[in-house]
């Protein structure tokens, strides 16, 4: 596992459920850590004492290997090599090279290791790329005029993968040009029978025209391809164009140089079997972001044929680049069909591949905008994070330039409209699009593809797939029974397949049967998602027939889960739903994840498709009251607080009284046993808590409450650990419920987190008004702590708007009142007094406010609060030139910072102890020190913590003697140059001092 990610930190979590997968032993991290012990034990030292090969972080575990070290590095180097000798028709070097490639396998790739869920797909890639070799070696010895030796080396390769169709192509081409027709033919038959025994499947179009071709004695198949440069063309035949001549090279329709071995269809090129594809150099990044192939897919041969075909081609003069939108409803194989094509044709976009799901059908995920997205892909190709434009229209053009000239394919999943497609299209001649969406994008200049339910061939070939070959063939009529009750959609036929997966004690003939029972029903909705419904009903029948393990528990449950419209469930949300405790919970899921109602995501976590949440939802209306369908979205709703309280308790427990909160009612099941991993936790809930407050702020006023609740609670982190979108959307959501029931208390402090957000984003007018607001609620409800809050939070907005007069003020009267009510949050309002002292130049004041703060945060129990007064109290200690006192300050500081997940102070920590190693003489701690600075500034998009870190990072290079310092003193110029930069005073004052 380390080795395959070499060079990144494998977090603890990928470790432990690669060893164990979903079911680890409590020892687990422990063993763990007790293996990777003896690992560092075996590996040899490195030559430089201050570089471990093995390094442990918070995150995970990181091992170092270099290129010479790795025969998968050479392997990638040589087949690099071997691409680029292809792509100027080198034969006699590309045939060198692929050859000692190839020669570093000796066996399969993790021959001898047991593979958990990551090796497994880690070990599927490295498989493809070991046969893609081999693939384009044997076509080198093809073009060689060597089909014998070919022939050798093919006919080994299918015997060990017999489900690759090119390689059965190949084979027929070699066998052809040795002179046995006969065996090419043989050959074809024997991959028809092998895929359709193994899989169901006939052989797809590219291997059908190879074997009519070899049926007519095409003479196109006995043409050597590429000879050496200067040597004649080699030509294929369209058959599109009634069998004229096209040379290879030479510019087809469009200008497309068409590989041997390839035939036309529709005037697009679609190899057969002995395409040579040409790769880029070295050069720009070449991102290869598509998922997983779908192992998965049955049926779709005219419409895979046309996106093939148009994919394939080349624009005509003055079109656009090709962009197909597959269409149709939720569950019919889109984004299967989408990943399908992008694989078979991805070798024509050599340049990269984009993948990005939209998230326009997600459950409780609002749709991505289109300028997340942006720098997602700009960063794919190689812009670095502080360089990512911040403006829409910025990140647009630049991703236009970036693909300009180059053949990349984007393939968009999940879109929710055409505006939200549109700024993400290619615009360069050589790209091209896929976007699937469930309704028709219309408006958007795209050849469309609508997607229905199968045919009845097709829906038995599904169930073949899922519940085995021998089953359905000795009960053909049945199985057809089955496919017909589900109404032939993919989806429902999916879920009907695992079902009879997962009883193979059941005849086929008694689930027809059980389907029988509902024809009423699926006659009336046949209008209106029939199949889906159906089937849904069905497999939720096995929950209430009694049959096996499946029990009225489950069912309730399943019901129950529809209710509550978040992404992921836990163990204990399950357990606060139903009422009951975590060994039931438990066993319902295990039991709904048998019949594939529910899906496994790893850590006890589980996953529900958003048409079955749908069903689901229906199921409840129809079997559950109403009241108790409430009462269970209130207990969910009751354990998300309950969670975020123990969050708090252990990063905050100075707040754990006098909150207005009341005590936890339940066991939330997750045991926290420190501030880091009360944080992870935290992060691992927030897209179901802003799902939940989605959700609730719409319900009646003892759900829409928990917004406002949720609110206080989840502030510190989402601000600190840089969630600051997530956090806007609750202070927005909480301020519309506050104002629609009348909740003033709520709307205070829904304005107060508002004022944050606005300060935030740049809208500082925004801000002070609704800091204003906030505060004259408060004077009205005549709650005088409250007001105390609210004054020191119009002198924080002051302090950070450069008023510094005015920031005093208001902190120092908001101390007073908060100090008379002996309030919880003096400590905070302390510390801001401090730091506004910093900003003023009393540096000796603000030391003494920040050391009467910290004692105050100690003797309190605030390990959160801890380490943000730690921060500026070191950073008073560097400004005060007390070097030693700032350096285990600062230390103690990153402690803290990094056990409670507070990413914003780490980063300025770090960097205000660059300083002081760099006036220490010592560069290289500095830069170690300014590279995490970078990471975790981009992390939060902290702008100016991007620039001053690559200023002192220029200085630390410098000094080092490192050329890299002049690009990063560029970089720091153009960040500092920025509309939107908002230097920090203080650092700025500690970083640029005259050393």
């Amino acid at each position: 596992m380390l080795l395959a990610r070499a060079g990144y930190v494998v977090p603890i979590r990928s470790l432990v459920t690669e060893v164990w997968d979903e079911h680890p032993p409590r020892s687990a991290v422990a063993n763990l850590r007790t293996y990777l012990m003896q690992l560092r034990r075996m590996l040899p030292p490195s030559e430089n004492p201050a570089v471990e090969p093995l390094v442990t972080s918070d995150a995970g575990y990181l091992l170092r290997v270099e290129p010479a070290e790795f025969d998968l590095f050479q392997f990638e180097a040589l087949s690099a090599l071997g691409r680029q000798a292809l792509a100027r028709r080198d034969l006699v070097t590309a045939q060198d090279a692929y050859t000692r490639a190839l020669a570093l396998w000796r066996g399969g790739a993790a021959e001898d290791a047991p593979l958990g869920p990551t090796l497994r797909e880690v070990v599927a890639r490295l498989t493809d790329q070991y046969l893609s070799a081999m693939e384009e070696y044997t076509e080198i010895q093809l073009a060689l005029g060597s089909p014998t030796t070919a022939v050798r080396r093919l006919r080994e390769l299918v015997g060990r993968y017999p489900l690759r169709e090119r390689l059965y192509g190949r084979l027929m081409v070699a066998l052809y040009r040795c002179g046995d027709v006969a065996g090419a033919l043989d050959v074809f038959g024997v991959a028809r029978r092998i895929l359709a025994e193994e899989l169901g499947l006939d052989p797809g179009p590219e291997l059908r025209l190879l074997h009519q071709a070899v049926l007519r004695r095409d003479a196109d198949l006995m043409v050597l391809g590429g000879p050496p440069a200067g040597g004649d063309a080699v030509t294929v035949r369209d058959a599109a164009a009634g069998g004229a001549a096209v040379p290879v090279g030479d510019a087809a329709a469009g200008g497309a140089a068409v590989p041997v071995g390839d035939a036309m269809i529709g005037g697009a090129a679609v190899p057969v079997g002995a395409a040579v594809t040409a790769h880029a150099g070295d050069g720009p990044p070449r991102p290869r972001q598509l998922p997983r192939e779908p192992p998965l897919f049955v049926g779709r041969p005219a419409e895979l044929a046309g996106m093939l075909a148009a994919l394939y081609g080349e624009p005509a003069p003055g079109a656009g680049p090709p962009v197909l939108a597959l269409h149709g409803p939720g569950g019919v194989g889109k984004s299967t069909l989408a990943l399908r094509a992008a694989y078979a044709v991805a070798d024509r976009y050599a340049d990269g591949q984009l993948y990005a799901d939209l998230q326009g059908a997600s459950p409780g995920l609002p749709p991505l905008r289109p300028v997340e997205v942006l720098g997602r892909f700009l960063r794919a190709l190689g812009v670095p994070h502080g360089e990512v434009p911040a403006t829409p229209g910025e990140a647009a053009a630049h991703y236009q330039s970036l693909l300009a000239g180059r053949r990349v394919l984007v393939v968009l999943d999940n879109a929710v409209d055409a505006a939200q497609v549109a700024p993400l299209l290619p615009a360069g001649g050589g790209c091209a699009a896929l976007v699937t969406s469930r309704t028709a994008l219309t408006t958007m200049d795209a050849v469309p593809i609508a997607l229905d339910v199968f045919d009845e061939a097709d829906s038995v070939r599904m169930l073949t797939l899922l519940a085995g070959h021998d089953r359905v063939a000795a009960e053909a009529g049945a199985a057809a029974d089955v496919a017909r009750w589900c109404g032939y959609h993919p989806l429902a036929l999916r879920i009907a397949g695992a079902r009879l997966a997962g009883r193979p004690d059941w005849p086929l003939v008694r689930f027809a049967e059980r389907l029988r029972d509902q024809r009423r029903r699926l006659d009336e909705l046949r209008a209106a998602d029939l199949g889906i419904r159906s089937c849904f009903e069905v497999s939720y029948a096995a929950l209430t027939g009694g049959a096996g393990r499946a029990t009225a528990a489950a069912a309730h449950a399943f019901r129950l889960f529809g209710v509550l419209d978040v992404p992921e469930i836990s163990v204990g949300l399950a357990a606060a739903l139903l009422d009951a405790d975590l060994k039931a919970a438990e066993d319902a899921l295990d039991e709904l994840a048998e019949v594939r109602l529910v899906e496994p995501a790893g850590d006890g976590r589980f996953r529900m498709h958003d048409l079955l949440r749908l069903f689901a939802a229906e199921l409840a209306v129809v079997h559950d009251p109403p009241d108790e369908r409430l009462r269970a979205v209130r207990r969910a709703l009751d354990w998300y607080l309950d969670l975020c309280r123990q969050v708090n308790d252990l990063l905050q427990p100075h707040l754990r009284s006098g909150d207005g909160h009341r005590p936890s009612r339940r066991d939330t099941g997750v045991a926290l046993r420190d501030p880091a991993e009360a944080v992870r936790r935290f992060e691992t809930e927030m897209p179901c808590l802003i799902a939940a407050a989605a959700q609730a702020a719409t319900g009646e006023p003892a759900v829409a409450c928990f917004v406002t609740d949720l609110m206080p609670l989840v502030r510190a982190l989402a601000t600190k650990c840089g969630h600051w979108r997530e956090f806007e959307t609750v202070a927005r959501l909480a301020i519309e419920v506050a104002r629609r029931h009348g909740d003033r208390p709520g709307e205070a402090a829904a304005l107060t987190m508002l004022g944050l957000v606005e300060w935030r984003t740049g809208r500082s007018d925004a801000a002070r008004d609704c800091l204003r607001r906030a505060l004259e609620l408060r004077r009205d409800l005549g709650d005088r702590e409250a007001e105390g809050m609210a004054l020191h939070n119009l002198g924080w907005l002051s302090t950070r708007s450069g008023d510094l007069d005015d920031a005093l003020g208001h902190i120092i009267a908001g101390l007073r009142l908060l100090e008379a009510h002996g309030s919880s949050r003096v400590g905070m309002v302390r510390h801001n007094l401090g730091e506004v002292l910093l900003r003023l130049g009393r540096f000796t004041e603000a030391a003494d406010c920040l050391q009467r703060c910290l004692a105050l945060r100690r003797s309190s129990g605030d390990p959160f609060g801890e380490g943000i007064t730690l921060a500026a109290l070191g950073r008073a200690y560097c400004l005060l030139d007390r070097g030693d006192e700032a350096l285990a300050t600062l230390g103690e500081a990153l402690r803290h910072c990094r056990e409670t997940g507070n990413r914003e102070d780490e980063w300025e920590v770090l960097l205000s102890r660059s300083e002081i190693w760099l006036r220490r003489g010592d560069p290289a701690s500095a830069a170690a020190d300014l590279a995490r600075v970078l990471e975790l500034t981009a992390q939060t998009g902290e702008l100016y913590g991007q620039a001053a870190a690559a200023r002192q990072l220029a200085r630390a290079r410098a000094a080092l003697g490192d050329p890299a310092a002049e690009e990063d003193a560029r970089r720091a110029a153009e960040l500092f140059a920025s509309p939107a930069m908002r230097p920090d005073p203080v650092l700025e004052r500690l970083l640029t001092a005259p050393l």
